[in-house]
């Protein structure tokens, strides 16, 4: 699948009818000569990838309406955000009063774009398909609340985007909210104390040079959260940690804020309280740090 898709944005690039010469479901656009730019080309296809496709009529054949979804989502990928953004949204509200047929191609962009068999997460792309079976009266009421959870999480914690009002109860018993923690670089730690990964983490960010001195020069500020009851237990097993980060537990953290990684995982956050970086791993972490030493 992955060279069908390659051999076919390769014949969006050379202009040829696809429709005429691949083994597709339905008859793609042909893009016009004078359209020379590469992702141009794509925008092309995406604004018109299913003119020739009898959608009332398609589903018959489910199987071929997946693989036709992924050659139109390798096509979004290498489109301009606006240009694949708009036409996901009047492929899905094409699709509004087929629910069923909506449901099908939102799982299948769930699967592309989202979950654990995606090649890439592409949280931009994958939000419409969200929000439009969301939003759609006619899908029954457990797929609706399940695609409006991730809607959720995502808007909640998306690139770019400010960063969920989160709170957690630190190591001292008292309740605070992440909106109150704020520097020009945010690392915001999600972890689990037992969690042998998250403990390396730990004491590889609080053994680095370059973190530490921003830090000191109130830069940086890490805030670690761990995904569990602030409970006497987690209290002493996060004694150890530095008295200059803030430490918590939040044991909902991950029904508000994007973790599908599991733990550890990092977010850094600008000093608008926007999302500058997301699932980071320590690696990353202290590859920004040092970055930042040298500016």
């Amino acid at each position: 699948m992955k060279i069908k898709r390659l051999l076919l944005c390769l014949m969006v690039f050379l202009g040829v009818s696809l429709g005429a010469k691949a083994d597709t479901y339905f008859q793609y656009p042909i893009v016009p000569d004078s359209i020379k730019l590469f992702q141009s080309r794509c925008d092309y296809m995406a604004r018109h990838f299913w003119d020739f496709c009898e959608l009332k009529k398609a589903f018959s054949a489910k199987h071929k309406m997946a693989q036709e979804f992924n050659v139109y989502i390798s096509i979004l990928r290498n489109a301009t955000p606006d240009s694949a953004i708009a036409s996901v949204n009047r492929f899905t509200k094409k699709l509004e009063k087929q629910p069923a047929d909506q449901l099908f191609m939102a799982e299948c962009a769930e699967n592309l774009l989202y979950g654990d068999t995606a090649e890439m997460w592409i949280d931009e792309l994958y939000l419409p398909f969200a929000e439009a079976v969301a939003s759609n009266k006619r899908i029954d009421k457990a797929s609706k609340a399940r695609f409006a959870h991730q809607a959720k999480i995502l808007k909640n914690s998306m690139t770019g985007k400010r960063f969920a009002s989160l709170p957690y109860t630190t190591r001292e018993g008292q309740s605070r909210n992440l909106d109150s923690d704020s520097a020009q670089v945010l690392v915001v730690f999600f972890n689990d104390p037992d969690c042998d990964d998250c403990n390396m983490a730990r004491i590889r960010l609080d053994a680095d040079i370059s973190m530490t001195e921003l830090i000191s020069e109130g830069k940086a500020k890490i805030v670690a959260i761990s995904l569990t009851e602030p409970s006497d237990e987690w209290k002493q097993s996060v004694g150890s940690y530095p008295s200059a980060w803030s430490v918590g537990a939040n044991p909902d953290a991950d029904l508000t804020v994007d973790l599908r990684n599991g733990t550890p995982d990092f977010y850094i956050i600008d000093k608008n309280h926007n999302v500058r970086f997301k699932h980071l791993t320590i690696d990353q972490v202290l590859d920004v740090a040092r970055q930042l030493k040298k500016r």
